[in-house]
């Protein structure tokens, strides 16, 4: 157990004499050692998945899913493997979820996973068999995890950039790009009401001759969405009503290589619009983390800037290197990138209606901190996976990637989050694409990774099990 971890600080400033610990009044986990998941072979890009109908009440079975080879036919490849997981959390015996038709299909990655309000499991991954805007297009498969799918439901736009987003009661919103008729682009999204077990109905907003390079989704307890897409070196919102009526889109801001979007939509309308502003490997110029907060509306009015600085020439930020995340009491976090003393570190605030709290600072002293994945849970809390690896000239190195984990307790006090010890839940080695999760029965985080042996890609998991003692609010 390593005790370094949240502090006060302002994004981009030097934070040394401000650090301090923050395991005092925090939840820490114990987590469990990690563990290999049986997966029938060759396993890649888990997800972990406990579908809900309220932030503190499961429905039917969590699980964790992967692109693999359970259930596939001689030379179809890859399709998607499940592990039910039990009463204790522990994942069960691996099986395929596809079945007939629907396992004949080759997929690809990368692969997503939400959970709905009625047990359901919707997965979604590219076709190696269809292609939409030169890309493998994106089919969806959705059933109960105790059960088997038989059909994939082509979604008409490849499989990246897409979106998801699970909503506050169980709803499930998926977001594609399309081809419009004037030759143009289009973003489509489908919705999986809190009532419904498929997804239905098209809501299309078209965006002119430029193709998306980004995608993010917010979604408000009532099931308005935020949409929000990278376009042409700007970052532009669209919202649509539950009652799907679509309102005139807004620029938010700039953008650069890459763009990263996070987004979170609150009852009383406002959102929360965070991206990252990269100039390309090789270039110079500082790194932005943007904030685009609204009035009501949600109405925009320009960004501010949450942290900037520059990193080194071949380097750039990881993919997940941003979040925004909507609490079990409908309050509002944000996480982001910064630097201190040559380092990346992230930083974690809570926000309110006029602007964002001090933010913690999770750090390791002289290594590279990275968000890797995070998820929110039933106590008000944020369970945060971090990534460790030594640092290239080009990026780094995930032959030699180490996986912390650390949970939050939100506070009222104007000190922002508290989050316990960073532990160490996989040690040094090929560690990648983590995906976390918090049963909201039980308070138990499921954290799962891909990672190898003999050259061959399994799945490691770790459990954490929560202390059940947050305390107050980050109001959204």
């Amino acid at each position: 157990m390593r005790i370094w971890c949240s502090a006060l600080g302002v994004a981009g400033a030097a934070v040394a004499a401000s650090i301090m610990l923050a395991s005092a009044g925090a939840s820490p986990d114990s987590w469990s050692a990690p563990a290999t998941l049986a997966t029938c072979g060759a396993a890649r890009q888990p997800k972990v998945v406990f579908p809900f109908k309220a932030p503190d009440e499961l429905v039917g079975s969590g699980a964790i899913v992967w692109l693999g080879a359970c259930g596939a036919g001689p030379g179809t490849g890859a399709t998607i493997g499940i592990a039910d997981l039990g009463g204790d959390d522990r994942p069960q015996a691996p099986r395929a979820l596809l079945a007939g038709a629907a396992a004949r299909t080759r997929l690809l990655a990368p692969l997503y996973a939400l959970g709905t309000a009625t047990g359901e499991i919707v997965t979604v991954a590219g076709s190696a068999g269809a292609s939409v805007l030169g890309s493998p297009e994106a089919v969806a498969a959705d059933g109960v995890a105790s059960a088997d799918v038989e059909r994939l439901r082509p979604l008409g736009g490849p499989d990246t950039p897409l979106a998801t987003m699970d909503g506050f009661i169980g709803d499930a919103d998926v977001a594609t790009i399309a081809g419009s008729a004037d030759g143009g682009y289009e973003i489509v999204v489908r919705a999986q009401r809190h009532y419904a077990k498929a997804l239905h109905g098209r809501r299309i907003l078209p965006v002119g001759s430029a193709r998306p390079s980004a995608l993010a989704l917010g979604m408000d307890f009532r099931a308005d969405r935020l949409v929000v897409w990278a376009q042409r070196g700007q970052i532009w919102a669209q919202d649509i009503t539950n009652d799907g009526r679509i309102r005139a889109r807004q620029l938010l801001g700039p953008s650069g290589y890459a763009p990263q979007i996070a987004a979170v939509l609150s009852d009383d309308n406002r959102a929360f619009v965070i991206w990252t502003d990269e100039p390309p490997p090789g270039a110079g110029g500082a790194t932005q983390i943007l904030l685009a907060h609204s009035a009501v509306g949600p109405t925009f009015h320009g960004a501010r800037t949450l942290a900037s600085f520059t990193e080194p020439a071949g380097v750039r930020l990881t993919p997940g290197a941003i979040g925004a995340e909507r609490l079990s009491d409908e309050g509002v976090a944000l996480l982001w990138p910064a630097m201190v003393a040559g380092n990346y570190v992230v930083e974690a605030a809570g926000v309110t209606q006029t602007g964002v709290r001090p933010p913690s600072v999770l750090a390791e002293a002289g290594q590279d901190v990275r968000l890797a994945a995070v998820a929110t849970g039933p106590d008000n809390e944020l369970v945060v996976v971090l990534a460790l690896a030594p640092r290239t000239a080009s990026g780094f190195d995930q032959l030699h990637q180490e996986l912390l984990a650390t949970r939050s307790d939100v506070v009222r006090a104007s000190t922002g989050l508290g989050f316990g010890p960073l532990d160490v839940i996989a040690p040094s080695g090929a560690n990648i694409d983590p995906s976390v999760a918090i049963d909201p029965g039980s308070d138990t985080a499921l954290a799962a990774w891909q990672t190898s042996a003999a050259g061959v890609p399994q799945i490691e998991y770790a459990l954490g099990s929560g202390s059940g003692s947050g305390s107050g609010s980050a109001s959204g």
